[in-house]
């Protein structure tokens, strides 16, 4: 087993040293009830997903059932695995020979199924279905060595949300640059007596980075290099340094103190409940508001983050997505379970799909963004400028952090740690500077890096 794989397996089991060398040996050939080396006989695809919400992970399942109908002898077992449980889960069952046949899950579990020889790559799937139909960027994410190892289903996203109620208030239009978006902040905050200007949610636990990211990327900080693949977060030690004091300066001018330590719902309530004038986020805000405060639907919109100078081209956001990885296993098994994701990608099972949770997903496929069942859903509607704002602007130019050049598991290793949060949390508040931040983070992706 390579190093990159040892490292996948271990940030899947963490400390749980006794189980990491029975874990993470390659799976083996002939374990379960269905033997991944049987050429003949019913098939029993193994299907499993991370949305484990009944609205998202039911309509899956239906669609399988009704692709898999129309093939002999095939048949699904479908099942909803958790975000917090995945990384075990999967190198478990792969080990057992149990590992899913499709799963329907984020780049990062793509990064890990792959560097342990886990999977197969998808490339005639793709193909087949026509490869211009996907949004680029979101093939590239999930490349490695000139395959491509998942087929994209769902688009993420990370832009500004805003109250544009407060905005009039405040008299300000949408900033262009960084020196205007602190402004318009301070001239938002508290205007109506009491909301605050722009949240800088600072999680330790995947919010951090996502938010810290989304500037660095803004001002042309990777932390590999896109085109080379180079580790290149110390490439330009002053614009890291820009981009984190700058974020730093927004919390201290318009933020709640108390975001330094807030998590995704935390923050997201804060906006849907009226307490804040911005946040950057997936979309969940819209879907939140529906739920809680529908009146607000009326007043918020969006823009994406604007770089440093008006005018200048940023060097990316902050996105992701969703995908559909395919498990190695035989030549039938992988034909069966390629022939159910082939059918999924029908343009209105794709739209059916994302509309379960409407505008925080987008299609990652063109032809499912222009079916009448996405286009007619009223949320869609309802956010269609914004909507063909994110399209056109931001899903293009999208990394993940660790993935700038496409799969690599670091992403999934700065998810399951929080150094990147413990970090800012302490030049949040005033106990490190912002180049003693960009130091302490530089030297713990090194470390990362180093155990590749």
């Amino acid at each position: 087993m390579s190093r990159l794989a040892r490292s996948a397996c271990a940030l899947a089991l963490g400390g749980t040293a006794v189980l990491i060398a029975a874990a993470c040996s390659p799976p083996s050939p002939q374990v379960g009830n269905n033997n991944p080396t049987s050429e003949s006989g019913p098939i029993e695809l193994r299907f499993w997903t991370n949305l484990t919400v009944d609205a998202q992970a039911g309509v899956i399942e239906e669609q399988a059932r009704s692709c898999v109908a129309g093939l002999d002898d095939v048949s699904i077992e479908f099942e909803a695995v958790p975000f917090d449980s995945m990384y075990a889960r999967m190198v478990t069952a792969f080990r057992g020979g149990q590992g899913p046949d499709i799963m329907n899950t984020i780049e990062g579990a793509v990064s890990f199924g792959e560097a342990g020889g886990y999977l197969t790559p998808v490339d005639d799937v793709i193909d087949d279905h026509g490869r211009d139909d996907f949004i680029p960027s979101f093939l590239h994410a999930a490349s490695k060595d000139d395959q491509v190892w998942a087929v994209p289903d769902w688009a993420l996203h990370q832009e500004v949300w805003y109250r544009t109620d407060l905005f009039e208030a405040a008299g300000v239009e949408v900033p262009t640059s960084w020196p205007e978006l602190l402004e318009v902040a301070r001239a938002v905050d508290r205007v109506d007596g009491e909301t605050r200007g722009f949240a800088v949610p600072l999680g330790a636990a995947l919010v951090a980075p996502q938010t810290y990211y989304q500037f660095l990327y803004a001002n042309g900080v990777y932390t590999f290099d896109p085109q080379t693949g180079e580790y290149a977060f110390d490439r330009d030690r002053d614009a890291a340094v820009e981009a984190t004091q700058y974020m730093l300066d927004l919390y201290a001018a318009a933020s709640p103190p108390e975001a330094r330590t807030w998590s995704w719902n935390e923050f997201r309530t804060a906006f849907a409940g009226g307490d804040l004038a911005m946040v950057m986020d997936f979309g969940a805000v819209v879907g939140m508001a529906a739920e809680q405060n529908p009146d607000l639907l009326d007043h918020i919109s969006s823009f994406p983050l604007p770089p440093p100078v008006s005018g200048a081209e940023p060097g990316g956001i902050l996105g992701g997505g969703y995908y559909y990885m395919v498990g190695a296993s035989n030549p039938r098994r992988e034909a069966a379970a390629k022939e159910v994701v082939g059918c999924l990608l029908q343009p209105d099972l794709v739209a059916e799909r994302t509309n379960t949770r409407p505008v925080f997903a987008l299609p990652a496929t063109r032809s499912a963004a222009e079916s009448p069942v996405y286009t007619s859903d009223p949320m869609v509607q309802r956010f269609a400028a914004e909507i063909e704002t994110i399209r056109e602007v931001e899903l293009p130019r999208w990394y993940r952090y660790g993935m700038e050049a496409g799969l690599n598991p670091l992403a999934g290793q700065i998810e399951a740690t929080t150094f990147i949060g413990d970090h800012l949390q302490s030049a949040a508040a005033g106990r490190m500077t912002a180049a003693e931040a960009v130091d302490a983070i530089d030297a713990d992706l090194r470390r990362l890096v180093r155990r590749q």
